[in-house]
């Protein structure tokens, strides 16, 4: 047989295992929650640092709504609860790099987010409020009266609440925080008039700082429903976290975790 017809064959016979070793390669990772199921465990994106929903305590624990939430959640798939713990504008970067499964941190629904994952929920809705010293502050009832060069803001990077200051109040101060708890810090040292955050996180700050003369604005400017976020191509987990959201409604769970952690002071000592 001619050499050169004998190399031609001798590709034909390999190419089919050339093409599976490529295919190989390029296979794309499990679903969702077929990972898992196979891994055992359910990791859960959050801050630790937006009480009373994701806080940490004096040990180094994670704790809050949110927390509490996550850990049925892992329990009602049979699966271990691991936090994956980061700065809230980092946490949708992390979901979509796929070093997490969910994203559960007082994350609000917006269509900005729903363009890069999808919401499970609304499993709380809360709204934009103030924290501050100035009794004035906490009695405005109207968003527009705070838009003003006098006005100094804090808010935390990437939330909602900076978007809501960008755009309701473009000339009022804005300041960026990395943590809410800086953020409060200012607000008490008196660095800036007022800090832009959830209802529930405002009085928390109330709760827990009682000697700073803190007040949380009586007037709720935004509805913000918050959601479970999981990436747009894990619809099975998605719906999976729908119905046990549901049932935990349903049963009377829900409502029972929130009014422990927005209204039962006890747990406010364990923080660090």
């Amino acid at each position: 047989m001619p050499p050169r017809r004998l190399h031609t064959r001798a590709i034909a016979a390999t190419l089919p295992l050339l093409l599976a070793g490529c295919s190989w390669f390029s296979r794309p990772p499990p679903a969702a929650l077929t990972r898992i199921v196979e891994s055992g465990e359910l990791r859960i994106a959050t801050s630790g640092e937006q009480p009373p929903l994701s806080m940490t305590s004096r040990d180094g624990q994670l704790l809050g709504l949110d927390v509490a939430l996550s850990r049925v959640l892992a329990r009602s798939m049979a699966v271990e609860a691991r936090f994956v713990q980061l700065p809230f504008a980092k946490l949708l970067e992390a979901l979509e790099k796929r070093e997490a499964d969910i994203v559960m941190s007082g994350m609000t629904i917006t269509p900005k987010r729903a363009e890069r994952v999808a919401f499970v929920g609304p499993y709380y809705t809360s709204g934009k409020t103030l924290l501050t010293r100035s009794p004035e502050l906490a009695l405005v009832s109207v968003a527009s009266d705070l838009d003003s060069p006098e006005i100094r803001l804090a808010a935390l990077e990437g939330s909602t609440s900076e978007e809501f200051v960008r755009h309701t109040l473009p000339r009022a101060r804005l300041s960026l925080n990395k943590r809410l708890e800086e953020a409060i810090d200012r607000v008490i040292s008196g660095e800036v008039d007022a800090l832009v955050a959830d209802r529930e996180t405002c009085q928390f700050a109330v709760l827990r700082h009682p000697e700073a003369g803190l007040f949380a604005s009586t007037s709720t400017f935004t509805v913000e429903p918050m959601g479970i976020a999981v990436r747009l191509d894990a619809p099975r987990l998605a719906n999976l976290i729908q119905t046990y959201l549901n049932a935990l409604a349903e049963s009377g769970a829900l409502e029972r975790a929130q009014a422990f952690w927005f209204k039962d002071p006890s747990w406010v000592k364990d923080l660090r």
